[in-house]
This record gives C-alpha cells, structure tokens and sequence, in this order.
C-alpha cells in the first residue's frame, strides 16, 4: 500500500492508497460490480423502477424464460442478487443496488458517487444552465432512472430524417445511436467504488460524457475497436438486455462513424490520471 509506483508520460510516481486500491479492484477478472452488499435485500429494491425495466426487457426479449420468473429470481438470473452456496450469505450485488435500487439505499453505501445532467445550450449572460437533473428528491437516483431521463433530452433536438423500413418509420439515426453508447460507456465503465460524478453536458456544439475511475485499456485500443473491457459487465449486460449498448468493443468505434460520416470533429477521449476521472467530449464543429 505505501511502497508502489506508476509510471506516467514524466516517470514514476508514488501511488496513493487509494491508487492502490483502485488498481486491486481492477486486477479481478470478474468486474467490480457481482459482490454482495452485506445489509441490502430486496426491500431496497425501487419496484417502479424494477418494473419498468423488466417491461423493457419483455419487449426485447418476448419469448425468454426470465420473463416467468419473481422478481427475486429474475435479479438473480440478471446478476443483481446473488447467493453465496459454500456461506448461504445472500443479498443485492452492486449492480443490483446501483441499477434498480431505491435513492436512500443507493446514497448510504455510494454516497461517494454523484449523477449530474446538465443542459448549457442556449446560455444568457448570468445563465448558468437551462436544464439540469441531478437528485432533488422528486426521482430515486439509480442508474436506469438517471440514463432514462437524460437520453431525451440528449436527442431532443437531433434531426430525425423521415425513413420508412416497409410501413413503419425509424425515427432513430447513427447519430442517436452513438449518443446512446457515450451514455452506456460512461456508466460501464465508471469506478463506483471511488469518488467522483457521473457527469453529461450538452452544449451548443457537442456533449461531453465523465466518469470516475481511469481507462483500463489504452486509449489507442479503445479507438481501434474490438477491445471490451468493462469494469462493471453485469451492469453492461443489464443495458445489452434491453438494446443498449454491446460487449464486443464496437461502442467507440460506432461513435466515431457517425461523427464522421456527419463531418463533424472527431471525439477526444481523455485518461486524467491525476483526479481520476476519464471523459468523452463530442463536439460538431
């Protein structure tokens, strides 16, 4: 804990404790997000938002199994409540709490971790944003509420060509679509267990996407493609379930097409070593 190094583009440094920490939790090859949370049950379970996701997952998936199961069972199958055989300790995992779990729960084992939305288009002078969602009481702050209510607003404004696929028309564009793997990336990939903000910003001319915790892979590799490494997989699994996102490393990529195919700046994706935190800015011009 104290005798460790990293090296950087200037040399070695001395990693702090939590550096150390954080590089531990990454050298599972599980994911950060399967362990049971001692003291949460399924009365910490938001069944609002429970409910409006396994609708969701129905719709994706009409003729799965799950869809017969309890509650319980179905988190379970899910990975978001899990039983240990050899202790017969049981109880919500990580990705359970974080994904479906009720506000109050969520804030008193990760009140390390805050979620901000911000809209800065169309500032006026002394106006510091026009829209913004961050906990106020009036929503319980999980994650699947939080990535419900920003992805409208994100795309409330993307032009939507008229395009039919037999009788129905697709309102959803590569444009949509890579905004929506900015969203899931960002929350795959954070580091829950450090401190931080799941941060989005709109802005006149692009999005900027934040997360706690650094890159575990290069960043070259990430913009290559065909690399996944999630640090929370049964969260990225969650999202794969109902149509968001993927687990074969074609999220960034997907992104980069459409920026350029609209011929708009390439996205810049950063590693900040020093606070710890990665961020995606996508910007059109």
């Amino acid at each position: 804990m104290k005798g460790s190094y990293k090296r950087n583009h200037e040399g070695d440094y001395h990693c702090t404790g939590e550096e150390v920490k954080a590089m531990l939790r990454d050298a599972s090859d599980y994911g950060m997000d399967g362990g049971i949370l001692d003291g949460f049950t399924m009365d910490d379970i938001d069944l609002n938002t429970l409910r409006s996701y396994r609708i969701e997952y129905e719709r994706h998936n009409p003729d799965h199994v799950w869809n017969g199961k309890d509650d319980k069972e179905f988190l379970r199958n899910l990975g978001a409540y899990a039983l240990d055989r050899s202790t017969k300790r049981e109880g919500l995992t990580t990705a359970g709490l974080l994904m479906f779990g009720k506000g109050l729960a969520i804030r008193e084992r990760f009140d390390n971790i805050r979620m901000d939305y911000l809209d800065q288009t169309n500032l006026s002078d002394g106006i510091r944003w026009n829209d913004r969602l961050t906990y106020d009481g009036t929503w319980e702050n999980n994650l699947y509420n939080f990535i419900k209510r920003i992805l409208p607003k994100l795309v409330s404004d993307l032009k939507r060509p008229f395009k039919l696929e037999g009788m129905i028309r697709v309102d959803d564009t590569a444009v949509h679509k890579a905004i929506r793997e900015a969203v899931v990336n960002m929350i795959i990939h954070a580091d829950y267990h450090s401190t931080g903000i799941l941060k989005v910003i709109k802005y006149d001319d692009g999005f900027l996407f934040s997360n706690p915790g650094n890159l575990k892979l290069p960043v070259h590799a990430i913009y290559e493609g065909g690399h996944s490494v999630a640090r929370n997989p049964k969260i990225q699994k969650m999202f794969r379930m109902i149509g968001l996102g993927d687990n074969i490393g074609s999220g960034f990529p997907t992104i980069l097409k459409a920026w350029g195919d609209e011929k708009w700046r390439q996205p810049d994706l950063y590693d900040d070593q020093e606070p710890h935190i990665v961020i995606c800015i996508q910007k059109n011009k």
